[in-house]
């Protein structure tokens, strides 16, 4: 998939999710990959059962997933969520990841909180064609080799 047709996801995906969110929302990121090779993650302690079963496809199943990690009382709420961009299956969720803090881009300017520090690092690496994020504040924002492509106020 494209790194447009990637970024394109992410907005609509983040569209979703703050139209669906309850109030207990407390944000989420997800990657769009096409190759984790090169991505540094680990899975976090989550009960298998509930993940729920992946890889999950589908713009519906997908969304709702990411409604559901959302909120406060969901232990899949911290870390990210893997997606194959190419048949945009969900396929790790609640992943801790490691990108490089290397910027080769001078024009990279790093943002301040944790969350969306490590989305924008991890869009530059080779293999993630985009990065998605929906803040606490209702901010949505997706990143692509370091560089903000949607930002928008979505709840």
């Amino acid at each position: 998939m494209h790194a447009s047709s990637s970024s394109n996801l992410c907005a609509t995906l983040l569209r979703r999710v703050a139209e669906e969110a309850d109030e207990d929302f407390v944000g989420v990121g997800f990657l769009c990959y096409s190759s984790l090779a090169s991505l540094h993650h680990i899975s976090m302690a989550v009960p298998e059962h509930k993940a729920g079963a992946l890889p999950l496809s589908g713009m519906d199943a997908l969304s709702g997933f990411l409604v559901d990690a959302s909120r406060s009382t969901s232990p899949l709420h911290d870390g990210f969520h893997l997606i194959a961009s190419r048949t945009m299956t969900l396929t790790h969720a609640c992943q801790f990841i490691s990108p490089s803090v290397r910027i080769a881009n001078a024009k990279i300017k790093i943002p301040a909180g944790a969350r969306r520090t490590t989305a924008l690092l991890a869009s530059t690496t080779k293999g993630i064609d985009a990065a998605g994020l929906l803040a606490v504040d209702g901010t949505g924002v997706v990143y692509v080799s370091g560089l903000t492509i949607f930002e928008e106020r979505l709840r």
